[in-house]
């Protein structure tokens, strides 16, 4: 349906003079379709009239929006000429090929159109900006093409893969390139998604510690180096074709195999009205675990550390020859405080009651007395409990274990007391030892 937007003629005859008359441009607006299919063109044309003829080109708008491809196709501008009340007027159409690219309604928004034409009576140039209306495009999906993500809609779409490298086995270093040649025909090759974009940014697994043991468990790392993909674009009798160039280059990182993905692509063909597929194999390569390479032996490195042994040897030597003598007899005599004090009886009872020896607590608490610390009366009360159940009352060995538990506790909440009073007393109370004696 012809969509004629004589309505402009209007709004040109505003912008021109205050007082309208027949002389004034003439600005047709017309389309071919009310709607369209997502990727195929809508037709919009404007034609600018005037009396006499323009001495400069018009400067039409450009319709460039987001959502919407703008294309003029060749002889998109010519002159053109009609029959206004008798006389011939002058003038320019351009075609516009708007191709949407997604479904739904997408507004272009008003824009300015510029022209330069001669007055009828004073014969001087006129400027004229004329205000283009918003224009509403609505953009429809076939029923059978509504799932697919992405939506390509064309009349033919062909793919060439290439290889090179990876036939056979890969040294690190080495590389593997992916080519895809990408045809279309029936609309832009914009609508071609990026198809080696997500095998180049997904890391390939590197080996595993346990897998490099064996070449065909280890998995090959590769680093993708993909470059900027080349999109060209066609027409030919007013149909818009494509190709789409993509290239990533796979550089080995380490020895293993590792295997490039499978790319499928499905696409609607607006001929047969039916979903197609497209497969493009994967590879699997494989690549030489590196020899291990052996850190050269420094001579410097070795002669350090036979200086650093013979240091070590010479000043052990030295402390067990001079040092040992003088320090042993206050070492002996360290010790003989420390057995005799009451802090070693009560880590003796300690050691008793964690072996559940009743007979040898006894005998380390009695030591422990003897030497100016007496069990308190928890620990004595602890004591007797475990002594009555035991021999008494015959209690059974999970009684008997408890009790131990409880003696162990109060033994060392004691130990705290033991402590503070054995370092007061060997600080204070003791007199210096002299190591010379």
């Amino acid at each position: 349906m012809m969509r004629l937007w004589s309505a402009i003629i209007g709004l040109c005859i505003c912008c021109l003079a205050s007082v309208a008359n027949a002389q004034d441009p003439k600005i047709d607006i017309t389309s071919e379709q009310d709607e369209v299919t997502v990727g195929q063109p809508y037709m919009l044309r404007v034609k600018v009239l005037v009396p006499t003829f323009m001495p400069k080109p018009p400067v039409f708008p450009t319709f460039e929006v987001p959502g919407l491809i703008v294309r003029l196709p060749e002889r998109s501008t010519s002159p053109v000429s009609e029959r206004i009340e008798g006389e011939t007027w002058a003038g320019v159409q351009r075609t516009y090929r708007i191709y949407p690219m997604q479904a739904g309604v997408t507004e272009i928004p008003e824009q300015q159109l510029s022209i330069v034409y001669k007055d009828t009576q004073t014969n001087e140039d006129v400027p004229l900006s004329v205000a283009v209306p918003a224009t509403p495009i609505t953009a429809t999906v076939p029923e059978g093409a509504s799932a697919l993500d992405p939506l390509i809609l064309a009349n033919g779409l062909n793919i060439e893969q290439t290889w090179q490298g990876g036939e056979e086995e890969l040294s690190v270093g080495d590389a593997v390139v992916r080519s895809l040649e990408i045809s279309i025909s029936g609309t832009s090759a914009l609508f071609i998604p990026p198809l080696l974009e997500s095998t180049a940014s997904e890391e390939l697994p590197a080996p595993s510690a346990k897998d490099t043991e064996t070449q065909a468990e280890s998995a090959a790392a590769f680093a993708p180096y993909p470059e900027d993909a080349r999109v060209t674009e066609s027409m030919e009798r007013g149909v818009m074709s494509g190709a789409r160039t993509e290239t990533v280059s796979y550089i080995a990182q380490s020895g293993g195999t590792a295997v490039f993905p499978d790319i499928t692509l499905q696409w609607y063909n607006l001929e047969s009205e039916e979903i197609e597929e497209i497969t493009l194999t994967g590879l699997t390569v494989t690549v030489a675990q590196p020899p291990q390479e052996r850190t050269p032996i420094d001579r410097q490195t070795v002669i350090l550390w036979v200086l650093i042994f013979v240091l070590t040897v010479v000043v052990v030597w030295v402390a067990y020859r001079f040092v040992y003598p003088f320090a042993r007899p206050r070492l002996q005599r360290l010790q003989e405080r420390y057995d005799a004090s009451a802090f070693a009886a009560h880590r003796l009872a300690e050691k008793k009651a964690a072996a559940q020896d009743l007979n040898g607590l006894f005998v380390a608490l009695k030591q422990r007395s003897a030497r100016g610390i007496a069990p308190g009366e928890d620990l004595e009360a602890a004591i007797t409990a475990l002594g009555r159940a035991k021999y008494r009352d015959g209690a059974e060995q999970g009684a008997s274990s408890q009790q131990w538990q409880i003696i162990r506790s109060k033994l060392r909440k004691e130990r705290r007391t033991l402590i503070f009073r054995h370092h007061t007393s060997t600080a204070t109370k003791l007199p210096p030892l002299n190591p010379f004696i």
